[in-house]
């Protein structure tokens, strides 16, 4: 029987997290191995894989194209640190947003063991997605005090979007894990809806770049206001929006909280569907 939960808040979308941490730690170690075992560089192709993709934006936009950031006033191989950044935002909400479409599915095992903690299965999505989140910005950190020759100290605060993100990655991981049981189509569809993500933010192009009235509405899309801010945390200097962080994170938690009940209420089919 599954062990009655607090219901507030935080507490209650962190409350399996912190019950089950090592049975977490221990899943989110073997995913991130499970990577790269079999390969001769091992879990180094975490570091290798974002070292090539800067290195060939930086080629492609920075010499080819001559591309830069409207706002940029630096050089243009400051283009590839902004492109860079927001595919690393992107990259981690679309990992766990493709994994979650098989994350019971695929793991029957654990639905079969009714004392399973079924519900920490999307943090471990989570830890994973941002483990190579994580490598990815330390190597765009390094990039940016190559080029620009410093690090603001507003980069200290990248955490805090960063967590905000992780709230809206483990309640979409909830929420499609669960969904994913009963509505196979989902598996389709997770991978139509990162291709839009991506390009419904301002990953490619300044939000500037579009007409007043439509750049509300890239704040439909999650990750555009954590790609803001993490682009002014590390390579502008801004601080954060206090104000729109907190709304952000404050909705993030509601929105995890709502789907980690979906959860709860739809786990109790997933043994006779699977």
């Amino acid at each position: 029987m599954t062990k009655p939960q607090p219901k507030a808040g935080l507490l209650y979308v962190g409350a399996s997290l912190i019950h089950n941490r090592f049975v977490v730690l221990q899943l989110a170690k073997r995913a991130i191995q499970g990577r790269y075992r079999g390969s001769m560089l091992g879990i180094l192709w975490s570091l290798f894989t974002p070292l090539l993709m800067l290195a060939i934006y930086t080629f492609v936009f920075g010499t080819v194209l001559k591309m830069r950031w409207a706002t940029q006033e630096g050089g243009t191989l400051e283009f590839a640190a902004f492109l860079f950044s927001g595919m690393i935002v992107h990259g981690a909400l679309a990992e766990c947003l493709n994994q979650s479409a098989t994350l019971i599915s695929g793991n029957p095992q654990y639905v079969k063991k009714v004392v399973f903690p079924l519900e920490v299965l999307p943090w471990v999505t989570v830890i994973s997605a941002f483990f190579q989140a994580l490598i990815s910005l330390f190597v765009l950190v390094c990039y940016q005090f190559i080029v620009e020759g410093s690090i603001p100290w507003t980069a200290f605060l990248l955490p805090l979007p960063f967590a905000a993100l992780a709230l809206v990655c483990v309640g979409v991981g909830w929420f499609v894990s669960a969904a994913a049981v009963y509505f196979k189509d989902i598996t389709q569809v997770a991978g139509i809806l990162t291709t839009v993500l991506f390009f419904m933010a301002p990953i490619l192009y300044p939000k500037s770049a579009l007409p007043q009235t439509l750049q509300p509405l890239l704040y439909i899309n999650p990750i555009t206001f954590i790609i803001e801010q993490v682009r002014d945390l590390l390579l502008v200097g801004k601080g954060p929006s206090w104000s729109w962080l907190l709304i952000y994170f404050s909705c993030a938690l509601l929105f995890a909280r709502v789907a980690l009940g979906w959860f709860q209420r739809t786990r109790q089919g997933f043994a006779d569907v699977l």
